[in-house]
């Protein structure tokens, strides 16, 4: 059962959550989620533990309950089992008040307890950065930060868990046996009951025979207030999946919250989400789009520039300036404040960064990624021969035999040296053959003459470039320049012997 409601939950919020952009959108758009991976993986297990535990709990105290319920009536009359029931609902109600700060202490425990995780799988990947800064008493202190602040809240719940363990001892057993023995009495204080018939002998044989069912219908209902402590930490992992599942829906439908929009927002401006976005082909098109953080900052008020296909453009300008928010607009990633960009369809444009990002796989999954052989094979776009001229232009035609062929398996972030990493990136721009690239300082690390036979390449296949450098060898590459001043001002103008070089 657990299994059965673990695979359907998460499959249900992982198809959420991987639908188009929006594990994107939740931890850079949204400010409600910190930890997802928190949620989505330990506060479900959690979550499905404690309902199978439920049910497990109260099943049995149920039957128990009616079984005994309706022998005893049989025998001593609707009087006695009702007044076991009643008891069971006030107590049930009492214990029920008592515990209703459980449900958020849960909540927290497992906020804090994603807080804590997240410091530490941020310290192992940037562990390379922290260690040349001499980082790690900073980090340790973070780290302690978070982990006190843990045990401090566990603290709490376990003293909190502690004093209602004695109440629902208290009242779900001792007194419960009280009350029950008290009510399996009373026939035998009525002057004219049918039990009271017959010898000594046979009347104590009742008593025993209902004591006993009495007994253990306190025990059931017992058991089943106690059950009450488990459902109140349910209520804790029920909050958490709730909140992610409506998070995940939201975002689905292009809600935002962020603490900083709703301050940072110009009406005059717009709001995210009231621009437009046209399909069309071999054009990109800005008009009057302003360009906005997610806080709500205004990079420029009002873009306007148009680039056909064949057209390389170069990107400049200090940082922060609005050249990688152009991108996320261009992207899909941010939404659009307001004016019309008409751009390729999403499949179309294609991004490399800086740092290129390595799939977990083989070496020809490096190359063709997001991909998979089998969607390779499928599409009949390309094939092992022409992976290997895709590496031989970016010049690591020598990797296939180093590493032992395209279905080596390695952790590639580590094993590739930066250039590397940029280089099969271009390889991968190349099998992809997009209308328009977005290059932002990905050949950094590269050699200028294999940049130049790169960029060469990319006119060949038409692959139309916007590329963020300032190096003054590309400028022969490219026909346009789109300035950013960082104050809110741009030019886009041809780049011509007169050109002067551009700030960075």
């Amino acid at each position: 059962m657990k299994l059965r409601m673990r695979t359907n939950i998460t499959r249900y919020l992982l198809e959420q959550y991987l639908k188009g952009f929006t594990y994107y959108k939740m931890t850079n758009l949204d400010t409600r989620i910190a930890n997802p991976d928190q949620l989505l993986t330990t506060d479900i297990d959690k979550f499905c533990d404690s309902c199978t535990d439920l049910y497990s709990n109260i099943a049995k105290p149920i039957l128990d309950i009616g079984i005994y319920v309706y022998r005893l009536t049989s025998s001593l009359g609707g009087q006695t089992p009702a007044m076991m029931l009643a008891y069971l609902v006030v107590a049930g109600t009492f214990l029920t008040h008592l515990r209703k700060p459980i449900a958020s202490m849960t909540a927290k425990e497992q906020r804090l307890e994603g807080e804590y995780r997240h410091i530490n799988s941020r310290l192992i990947t940037n562990s390379e950065e922290i260690a040349f800064y001499r980082g790690n008493n900073r980090e340790k202190l973070t780290l302690f930060t978070s982990f006190h602040k843990l045990i401090k809240h566990l603290r709490g719940l376990l003293e909190f868990k502690v004093a209602m363990g004695v109440v629902d001892n208290f009242v779900g057993k001792y007194v419960a046996t009280v009350v029950g023995f008290y009510a399996v009495s009373i026939p035998f204080f009525q002057k004219d009951h049918p039990m009271l018939r017959g010898t000594s002998q046979h009347r104590f044989k009742h008593y025993y025979e209902n004591g006993r069912m009495l007994v253990k219908l306190a025990e059931a209902i017992g058991r089943l207030v106690l059950a009450g402590r488990e459902m109140t930490r349910l209520a804790g992992f029920t909050a958490r999946v709730t909140e992610i599942r409506g998070v995940l829906q939201d975002l689905n439908e292009g809600k935002y919250q962020r603490t900083m929009v709703a301050e940072g927002k110009n009406e005059s401006i717009g709001k995210p989400g009231s621009g437009r976005i046209v399909a069309k082909d071999n054009i990109i098109r800005f008009e009057h789009v302003p360009l906005i953080t997610p806080n709500g900052d205004v990079l420029i008020k009002d873009l306007s520039f148009e680039v056909k296909s064949g057209i390389n453009v170069l990107v400049c300008g200090p940082n922060g300036c609005g050249k990688s928010s152009l991108f996320r607009v261009l992207g899909e990633l941010w939404p659009v404040w307001g004016g019309t960009v008409t751009k390729p369809p999403s499949g179309k444009l294609f991004y490399i960064p800086q740092r290129p990002y390595m799939t977990l796989g083989t070496l020809r999954d490096q190359v063709i990624y997001p991909h998979t052989q089998a969607e390779m094979l499928r599409r009949g776009n390309a094939k092992d021969e022409d992976l290997q001229k895709y590496l031989d232009l970016v010049q690591l035609g020598h990797l296939l035999e180093r590493e032992g062929g395209w279905n080596t398996v390695a952790d590639w972030m580590d094993v590739l040296s930066g250039g590397e990493k940029q280089r099969i990136a271009m390889a991968r721009l190349f099998y992809h053959k997009p209308q328009f690239a977005i290059l932002d300082e990905c050949t950094s690390a590269v050699s200028m003459d294999v940049e130049d036979s790169m960029y060469s390449y990319c006119r060949q296949a038409n692959i139309t470039l916007f590329t963020v450098s300032h190096r003054r060898s590309l400028w022969k590459h490219h026909e346009y320049y789109l300035l950013m001043d960082g104050r809110g001002s741009f030019e886009f103008k041809p780049i011509d012997p007169d050109t002067e070089e551009f700030g960075s």
